[in-house]
């Protein structure tokens, strides 16, 4: 691992999975999971939500991330504050037009929490949810929805 990789990691913040590691009786360890880790989960939980268009940071600096396909989004778009044991979650999205915005936040905070906890073991205090801009649905979905009202 370079230097910079190294710096990078040791600013990331790191949660601690609460519990005793052992074997054969005798403490191994503990397990550290880093925000970085924690965003994917997030970051997947949130776009596998039917109403969800995409993540959101500054539209600006989005496009140009789109552009040059950068990975980094959800680092704009996903924040995890530590909390003793336990983390605050906030994302930012763009729902597709159409969408009950409360129906939406709610089960984006209520998968976001249950994934969060099953796949770490980290309890999630909070899920805040930021709605940054509207998209238009792809043609395609438009066409199916406005042919299944027809029949």
């Amino acid at each position: 691992m370079s230097n910079s990789q190294q710096a990078h990691a040791a600013a990331e913040s790191v949660s601690t999975v609460p519990g005793a590691y052992e074997v054969n009786g005798a403490a191994v360890g503990t397990i550290r999971i880093l925000d970085g880790a924690i965003s994917t989960i997030v970051k997947r939980t949130v776009l596998g939500i039917e109403g969800v268009a995409r993540l959101s940071g500054s539209s600006i600096i989005d496009d140009f991330a789109d552009l040059v396909r950068s990975k980094r989004m959800q680092d704009r778009s996903i924040q995890i504050e530590h909390k003793d044991q336990a983390i605050a979650v906030t994302v930012a999205v763009n729902p597709y037009f159409g969408y009950k915005f409360p129906a939406l936040i709610a089960e984006i905070q209520r998968k976001v929490s249950a994934a969060v906890l099953e796949m770490t073991g980290i309890k999630v205090v909070s899920v805040s949810v930021d709605i940054k801009g509207i998209e238009e649905r792809p043609a395609e979905e438009k066409a199916a929805d406005s042919g299944k009202e027809t029949e």
